[in-house]
């Protein structure tokens, strides 16, 4: 009997192992094909964002369109700026190290500008561009380029963040980041007016 019960276990174990073992191995993404990824969350999470009702006529081709750009403009900028800002680590020590002079460029507030350079430099159709800032001369602060339907409120939109992304494509629906209070520091009139300017904190 005791032997019986062995077997069972171990027949058991076996039909455990097997299972596991049969099924398909997780694939790796190639840093494009994870941007692509990126890019089609992105232009899922705009299209669903909630509309102004300033603005009821929505065509839904024309918002997919212009949500994909964005999306595209903003992963690929990404990956163009870290070449120059060559973010490694987490932010707090790129930080650091433009401080003690290793690096030149990579704060938040230089990411910002960069990012939106990439949008068309012309108001869009559906969406609304913004300079978000968070906890503001509180030694905490952060920027970052914040999308919303065309009129809606900021709370309604998504944040792009790729300083907390360290160098790459990282975003999140304004309501759910829990680690920033999000407000506007320019509107899009003054970021296509080339008025949106942080100056250096000294």
């Amino acid at each position: 009997m005791f032997i019986k019960k062995v077997l069972g276990s171990l027949f058991l174990a076996l039909c455990f192992l097997l299972i596991h073992c049969a099924k398909e191995p997780q694939v790796r993404l190639t840093p494009a094909e994870r941007d692509q990824k990126v890019v089609v969350e992105i232009t899922q999470a705009l299209t669903g964002l909630p509309q102004s009702e300033k603005y009821p006529a929505y065509d839904p081709a024309g918002v997919q369109k212009e949500a994909r750009l964005i999306a595209g403009a903003l992963v690929q900028q990404t990956r163009e700026t870290n070449k120059v800002f060559q973010m490694e680590r987490g932010p707090v020590w790129h930080n650091y190290q433009i401080k003690s002079g290793v690096k030149e460029k990579g704060y938040c507030y230089h990411w910002v500008p960069e990012l939106l350079k990439a949008l068309p430099q012309q108001p869009m159709q559906y969406f609304e561009r913004h300079w978000g800032a968070s906890f503001q001369s509180m030694g905490r602060e952060n920027n970052a380029v914040i999308i919303t339907k065309r009129g809606a409120p900021l709370e309604t939109g998504i944040v792009y963040d790729a300083w907390r992304g360290v160098g790459r494509p990282f975003w999140k629906y304004v309501r759910e980041d829990k680690k920033y209070k999000w407000e506007q520091r320019f509107h899009e009139a003054q970021i296509l007016m080339g008025e949106a300017r942080v100056e250096p904190k000294k």
